[in-house]
């Protein structure tokens, strides 16, 4: 359950007993807490896109609304993030037009094109959960598309795509705001690691290696295996028709983002639970995923696009989400 303490200590004794019971009297900020651990965020040097604000993307956006089975009508022809239709309003999704993932490599030109235009600049998204003994700070990062390819560089043999992107690292505090892990989103899953074994910038910024497209994040630089539960098997059932390895992610050194001191800074702008709005659109961002092998196989279509943040796991439960993803 989540939930935050406050008190009011009147005399010496109540403020010891309080303290000594895990108050969070006097404590930091929320928006100081989240400046305090913001990770540092290395991208690869074939990475199209950088975490940006949702306007652009929400603006650029065909609002479409789900008629029947497979077929989607146009209720607003340019959104605005502050009139997106909230839960139980029926199954939405946002569709930023001309581009489509269907396209060559999942239409990579076409979207960073359109990102590049009018992302509005990088930035991060922070929102602070109180639970139990233990604070969790997440930085919720989108990309305006995601498009991963089996080959590095990128190319049209393989890949995925779906446009809209969401990813989150998380930084747990305990409630003396003493960091003790981290927790990084990758693919279906993610990983996490105990603070001192965290590779950090500054003492307190955990770096974060963003593997190219995926956007999934890592502890190193290099090649990573994915993990097999995020590979669905008709993929591999398809590469090993072809002689090939299970795929891996690419994350190599390249442009630095994030907290002051770093080559480009990422402001953090803090969600609430209910604030923005946009939080709780209950659409897909990004008109649908897609597969590319091939013939006979060609592109198909394989899924959504992703939901927002507060439909995630790590949103609605981040401490057992976390406690469910494996040691990095």
């Amino acid at each position: 359950m989540k939930r935050g303490r406050h008190a009011v200590c009147i005399g010496a004794a109540l403020v010891a007993s309080l303290c000594a019971a895990g108050t969070s009297f006097g404590a930091t900020p929320a928006p100081t807490l989240l400046d305090q651990y913001e990770p540092l965020m290395q991208f690869d040097p074939q990475e199209s896109f950088l975490p940006t604000k949702v306007q652009s993307f929400v603006t650029d956006a065909a609002l479409e609304q789900q008629t029947s089975p497979g077929t989607w009508s146009v209720v607003a022809a340019q959104a605005a993030p502050g009139d997106l239709p909230g839960a139980g309003s029926g199954t939405w999704r946002l569709n930023q037009e001309p581009c489509t993932p269907t396209a060559p490599i999942g239409g990579l030109d076409c979207y960073a094109s359109a990102s590049a235009e009018g992302s509005g600049g990088p930035v991060v998204y922070g929102h602070v959960v109180r639970e139990g003994n233990e604070i969790v700070l997440q930085y919720w990062y989108f990309y305006s598309d995601d498009v991963y390819s089996y080959f590095y560089p990128p190319s049209d043999v393989f890949w995925q795509a779906h446009e809209g992107d969401w990813e989150v690292v998380s930084v747990v505090l305990s409630d003396q705001e003493q960091p003790l892990f981290v927790g990084f989103s990758q693919h279906c899953l993610g990983q996490r690691r105990s603070w001192s074994d965290t590779s950090r910038f500054d003492e307190t910024h955990p770096i974060v290696h963003v593997a190219v497209g995926s956007h999934a994040n890592y502890f190193s630089a290099g090649t990573h295996p994915i993990n097999v539960a995020c590979i669905p098997p008709q993929v591999i059932a398809i590469l090993q028709a072809n002689g090939l390895p299970l795929p891996v992610d690419y994350a190599f050194a390249g442009q630095e983002l994030g907290p002051p001191g770093s080559e480009q800074v990422i402001p953090v702008h803090e969600l609430g639970e209910d604030v923005p709005s946009w939080v709780h659109f209950p659409g897909f961002w990004g008109e649908g995923q897609y597969f590319h092998a091939p013939p006979p196989v060609g592109t198909v279509a394989s899924g959504t696009s992703p939901v927002g943040p507060a439909f995630h796991p790590e949103w609605r439960d981040p401490l057992g989400t976390l406690a469910s993803w494996p040691q990095g």
